[in-house]
């Protein structure tokens, strides 16, 4: 199912918890980005247990190991298996074919949903597994640990830890950032969860929307050799339904973010497209994901050049500067408002005390390079120039 939209049928076989046979298309536009590869259709049922998997939670999340114990369960994927799959990042679902349940009594977008798992996830402590699974938490991708909450207004909340304790202040960090030179981000604020500083963002997508990675994008089209890996992506977009321009500078925005904060963990599951289900527009998504930066978890300050993702990818060369410079729009940014941003983040790295000042004064000081290196490069690639 996509939302109300019946999209596959696929045979299931209980006692193996496996897809069997083929499958059978109902809504070709509103099939999961995974079932299309190079522009043809790949279904069958490896594929099906596949996108299955891959929406269940990594086996890489931090504490994940623990979890299962606690529940007595096996893998994520059996986690997965105890509910219907709905997340709050698409509007997937499956239901038996003959079963009438609605969307619109189980979706978690509108409906209440319990939120023990999602403590559980986040806590580090022992958790009992006596509480239903059928939460959003189980179809939550990525490392960091994290859970999703109902705010006071229904507001859905996406909560996330860190491994230094550093990533939720860098997320704020860059939210400030991004406001300073108008870039579309997700808005994070600092919490407090277990004991450990925590970043808090209301849910992105409205619900009609599904976010679709740049990595499900670009597995649906044919890879040109032709074109650059910046220019791929933005094909693939293309093909998805978006603005060529308005990815563009999309694009331009989290690469001059990613080189202001010295992220490393840019990859093509943290960026992405939005699309609409049920009118199909799809725009950029906003900038989010930028925890991994400044310097967070790393002995030394320094702002030699390092490898970089996810344009340049190279175990020979660093390419965090040939990235700087795939920006193509530098017009749109005011700079200079950028003058006093170094400090600002400072301000914020000295929340909890968890850094101490020398390394503050050190990460302060390479954040005023990576401005003025910032200045230098859009000199560089201004028309004028």
């Amino acid at each position: 199912m996509n939302r109300t939209h019946e999209t596959l049928i696929f045979d299931f076989d209980e006692s193996t918890g496996h897809a069997v046979g083929t499958t059978t298309i109902l809504d070709e536009r509103r099939m999961p980005p995974e079932f299309t590869t190079h522009g043809k259709h790949a279904l069958y049922a490896r594929r099906v247990d596949a996108w299955w998997k891959g929406r269940a939670i990594p086996s890489t999340r931090d504490g994940i190991n623990r979890v299962l114990a606690d529940l007595r369960l096996s893998s994520t994927v059996e986690l997965l298996n105890h509910t219907r799959g709905l997340s709050l990042s698409d509007q997937y679902w499956v239901r038996e074919a003959n079963d009438d349940v609605r969307w619109q009594d189980v979706n978690f977008f509108t409906n209440a949903f319990p939120e023990q798992l999602g403590y559980a996830l986040l806590s580090e402590r022992s958790s009992s597994h006596q509480f239903s699974f059928n939460a959003p938490d189980t179809s939550t991708g990525g490392d960091l640990p994290k859970r999703w909450a109902i705010g006071a207004d229904g507001t859905r909340l996406l909560i996330k830890g860190g491994r230094t304790g550093q990533e939720p202040i860098n997320e704020l960090i860059a939210t400030r950032l991004a406001a300073r030179l108008h870039i579309p981000a997700v808005h994070y604020t600092l919490g407090e969860y277990d004991n450990r500083p925590v970043s808090i963002c209301a849910e992105m997508l409205s619900y009609t929307e599904e976010l679709i990675s740049a990595w499900q994008a670009l597995g649906t089209v044919k890879q040109n050799n032709r074109l650059s890996a910046r220019d791929q992506w933005i094909a693939a977009a293309v093909a998805m339904g978006a603005d060529a321009k308005q990815v563009s500078d999309a694009t331009d925005d989290w690469l001059l973010i990613d080189w202001l904060m010295r992220n490393t963990d840019r990859h093509y599951n943290n960026f992405a497209l939005i699309r609409d289900v049920e009118t199909f527009q799809t725009r950029p998504a906003p900038v989010f994901d930028t925890g991994t930066s400044l310097w967070a978890g790393q002995l030394r300050i320094t702002n030699a050049d390092y490898r970089t993702r996810p344009f340049y990818v190279t175990t020979k060369s660093p390419t965090a500067r040939r990235q700087l410079h795939l920006i193509r729009n530098w017009s749109r940014y005011d700079l200079d408002s950028l003058n006093d941003w170094p400090e600002e983040a400072a301000h914020h790295l000295r929340t909890y005390g968890l850094i101490s000042d020398a390394r503050i004064q050190l990460i302060r000081q390479a954040l005023q390079e990576r401005v003025e290196q910032a200045k230098q490069a859009s000199v560089r690639r201004s028309p004028a120039a």
